[in-house]
């Protein structure tokens, strides 16, 4: 069973998400900013991270950060969310969803990530930079 990580500071927003996920056959942990999501990951690392980038605490483009960054960790796909028009240059996330998210696009972007992670395991050097 694939897991996912969601982050956001909207408690609604979060149970929308985790509901969503948990029906589509995800196991789902849940975080209200990055420092509690970062230190979820590190007891248990997930498959996907799906992350508000504006949160108080840890946003979720430092959450990414320190996701690739961080020596030992393993590869994770990272969805960026926010309802800014558009997404920051200077973080590697591999999609950028703007919120309110379509909860069927954010499904079909977590697999569709999950997938490439399988297809490309092992034979690339870098993470993936494609952008949703």
């Amino acid at each position: 069973m694939p897991s996912v990580l969601l982050v956001d500071d909207d408690a609604q927003t979060l149970e929308a998400w985790a509901a969503l996920c948990a029906a589509d056959g995800f196991e789902v942990t849940s975080a209200s900013d990055g420092q509690s999501a970062l230190a979820a990951f590190m007891e248990s690392p997930v498959d996907v991270v799906v992350a508000d980038w504006r949160m108080p605490v840890m946003s979720g483009s430092e959450l990414c950060h320190r996701l690739r960054t961080v020596p030992g960790l393993p590869d994770v796909a990272f969805i960026l969310i926010s309802g800014e028009p558009s997404p920051p240059a200077f973080v590697s996330y591999d999609g950028f969803l703007r919120k309110p998210v379509d909860g069927s696009v954010l499904l079909a972007t977590m697999r569709r990530l999950l997938v490439e992670r399988v297809t490309h395991r092992g034979s690339r050097g870098s993470r993936n930079s494609k952008k949703t």
